[in-house]
Order: structure tokens, then sequence, then C-alpha cells
């Protein structure tokens, strides 16, 4: 009796130690995961795991603004104005991992397939806008 009951809470303490967390076998790791005859390449699923757990972050785009002044004596003007940034993170489920009910349950699936997620940033983007002010409107 004694032997069951200590087999119990180490079978228990086991189970509560598995590193997989959410790795077990339901259809969306499946489909992610397999290798049964029918699926697609495992190069092509683990390269959509990494590309659905890529962001990417683009920085705020500077947008610098040049007065050209048609004045033989004028200099220009510029002026900087920030406009928001943006992040990216991919939400579309490939067709064949429709067994997953969300975007964080093919997540999960693409981390116990070994796929873990990157962030990128893109160039900061720059917008020149210019707008000549002619010398002779003035007279």
């Amino acid at each position: 009796m004694k032997s069951a009951v200590v087999l119990s809470f180490v079978t228990a303490a086991l189970a509560a130690l598995d590193p997989r967390g959410g790795c077990h076998g339901n259809n969306c790791n499946r489909a992610v995961t397999g290798t049964r005859d029918g699926l697609l390449p495992l190069a092509s699923r683990s390269a959509d795991c990494s590309s659905f757990l890529r962001t990417t972050v683009t920085p705020e785009p500077v947008t610098v603004t040049l007065t050209v002044d048609d004045e033989p004596t004028g200099a220009g003007k510029r002026g900087v104005l920030d406009v928001r940034a943006a992040t990216v993170v991919p939400t579309a489920i490939p067709d064949y991992a429709d067994n997953c009910v969300d975007a964080a349950e093919y997540a999960t699936a693409c981390s116990c397939f070994g796929v873990t997620g990157t962030v990128t940033t893109a160039p900061t983007p720059t917008v020149t806008v210019t707008t000549t002010y002619d010398y002779c409107d003035d007279l």
C-alpha cells in the first residue's frame, strides 16, 4: 500500500516536470510536427513556423520636410516630424494546421517542433517632403 502511494506521488511529480509543456499528442501538434504520409515535408513546416514566430518591428519613420526658397540668397529650411512605429506579428495559420484552434495553439505546436520566436527590426524609413516657396509670389 505504501509503495503504491509513493509511486503515485513520484508519477505525479515527474508529470509536473515534463519539459515539453503542451507538447502532448493532439491534432494540432500532429499536423505541425507529425511524420505520417501526406503531410508537407518537415522542412516546409519548420519554415512556416519560423515565419509565423517572427515579429517584425518597423521603427518610427522620420519625415524630413525641406522648404526650398527660390530667392537667390535664401537657404532651405528643414523640419523633422516623427510618425508612429509598427510591429507586425503574423496570425495566419497555414491550411495544413487547421486542427489548431487559434494562433496561440499553433505557436505552441511550433515551439514543440523546436522552433523559437525571433524579432527582426526593419531599417528606419525616411520620408522626404519638399515644398518650393516662390520668391516672386511675395511681391
